[in-house]
């Protein structure tokens, strides 16, 4: 559990749950933002076992994203709360993402902060952090979207316009992604690779798992935006996993374009042949090099 600014602290469960027996910080109010994700027992209104204290559960899912009517009933509580000086603990799983995101809108709405971008710079100062940045309304048509992503799923695909050619893209590795790190991790990265794709303006549909499908006019605007992306997405960058934020190297995907799907499936499966000859990506040589070390893999 970390002080962030005035009465503001920012922490786990575990930190909430040793709050019971231990309270050096004097916390006097609890914001629980913690709802549906992969960590068991799940996330519950846990205000019986913190007597004395103000409390309030807000069941926000692990998915990256914020509601802002979940936001807007946050910034409610924690206004009042602030507005009797209590000193208060906002927290999810590990601190790192949900909590981060609603303790941010909260700087921003209470002057403490200009923007988020600050807010989340403020943060981070006192604990590492990757907030649940994106604040949006729910999607309507539920069937015709990724709940994972956010993007067109393969039926909105299948309902759209035909277009002359179809790319599809697959990461490489996927699975022994997902056991090595953690599948909260994994779609982490599908979401990551989600907004990359949409970054170099391709027409982009989630298909199933970690398959992308992209429209185009032609095969060689196809083939240049998609190697644009897939340049992006074999970048470093950082997410959460296994109790730390870790920076991540090499990951990769293969892709195949063609004038149908089954072209493009055919394609596909060539690239991901010479993928399985070629050499072990660097984030899974460093998973191998510290099976040595004694580390479970």
């Amino acid at each position: 559990m970390d002080h962030i600014i005035n009465n503001l602290w920012l922490g786990g469960q575990q930190d909430a749950d040793e709050l019971v027996q231990n309270n050096p910080e004097e916390i006097t109010a609890i914001l629980n933002v913690r709802g549906p994700d992969a960590y068991q027992p799940p996330g519950r209104d846990q205000s019986s076992e913190h007597p004395g204290k103000a409390y309030k559960w807000i069941a926000a899912p692990d998915t990256g994203l914020i509601s802002p009517g979940h936001v807007r009933e946050a910034l409610v509580w924690l206004q009042q709360q602030t507005a009797k000086r209590e000193r208060i603990l906002i927290h999810c799983k590990y601190g790192i993402s949900r909590s981060a995101g609603f303790l941010a809108a909260f700087m921003v709405k209470s002057g403490i902060s200009s923007n988020l971008e600050e807010a989340k710079a403020t943060i981070s100062l006192h604990r590492g952090v990757q907030p649940a940045m994106e604040i949006k309304e729910p999607v309507r048509h539920v069937a015709l979207i990724s709940a994972l992503t956010g993007l067109p799923n393969y039926l909105a695909f299948d309902e759209g316009e035909a277009s002359p050619f179809v790319g599809i893209v697959d990461v490489n590795l996927m699975k022994v992604f997902n056991d090595s790190y953690g599948r909260i991790a994994g779609d982490m990265l599908l979401r990551r690779l989600a907004k990359i794709l949409v970054s170099v303006d391709l027409e982009v549909y989630h298909g199933q798992e970690d398959e992308f499908l992209c429209k185009g006019e032609t095969r060689e605007e196809l083939n240049a935006q998609i190697s644009k992306a897939r340049q992006i997405f074999r970048g470093s960058f950082q997410l959460y996993a296994e109790g730390r934020i870790q920076t991540i190297e090499g990951t990769d995907f293969s892709f195949g374009i063609g004038a149908t799907l089954d072209e493009g499936q055919a394609a596909l499966g060539e690239k991901k042949e010479a993928i399985a000859r070629s050499e072990s990506p660097e984030w899974l040589r460093k998973i191998v090099a510290n099976v040595g070390h004694g580390q479970a893999w």
